[in-house]
């Protein structure tokens, strides 16, 4: 009849928007996950940003706390990199620091381990129950894998290839646990011994 048909038509019209809508939802659902990545995700080296690891910093500080357990993080620095832009191009300066990027990555074990560019030449690794001498034994193994790569860089000596400098820090199982700040910055105090004391080390 031509009520049914009618209905049939209608009935019909309602699937496919239904499907449209569907449709538009899933590539909005993915337009947002391509957002979320890229407001995370540090887009020259490709590995997570400070933004990124700051969220992931507050969480796991958290966690620590509760648990008592300790945490480690590692700040680390490429040599001389002012003078490698200058001698070599930033095309070349940007190609080194996604190789190092990786290097730093490519060095960290567990599912926990993070890593992320702090800006500049700069970046932080954060360790999850993790002690002092574990932490030492990660950045020594970090510092061994950029200077495998031998990339040339004439302006730093002695070596005369790009090499890195690391400071590590630990909040010990106590029950006075320093804060998100000051842990930072005793990293980045034992970073500028590292460096102080001739670079291409871990302090």
């Amino acid at each position: 009849t031509p009520l049914s048909s009618l209905l049939l038509g209608h009935f019909g019209i309602g699937l496919v928007g239904l499907f449209g809508i569907f449709l538009a939802g899933r590539k909005l659902g993915k337009a947002y996950e391509t957002i979320e990545r890229q407001a995370a995700i540090d887009a020259l080296t490709e590995i997570p940003n400070r933004q990124s690891f700051s969220d992931t910093m507050e969480r796991e500080f958290k966690r620590s706390q509760r648990e008592r357990a300790p945490l480690s993080i590692i700040m680390c620095d490429i040599d001389h990199f002012k003078e490698y832009n200058d001698s070599y191009g930033h095309s070349n300066g940007d190609l080194c620091l996604k190789k190092v990027a990786q290097a730093i990555r490519s060095s960290l074990k567990r599912a926990g381990d993070f890593c992320a560019r702090y800006g500049g030449e700069e970046f932080i690794v954060l360790l999850p129950n993790t002690s002092t001498d574990g932490a030492r034994h990660v950045a020594e193994r970090m510092r061994l894998k950029v200077e495998e790569m031998g990339i040339a860089h004439k302006e730093s000596l002695p070596a005369q290839i790009v090499t890195i400098s690391l400071g590590v820090a630990t909040s010990k199982d106590t029950a006075t646990m320093v804060s998100i700040e000051d842990l930072t910055k005793y990293a980045d105090v034992a970073l500028y011994k590292a460096k102080e004391q001739g670079r291409n080390q871990v302090q």
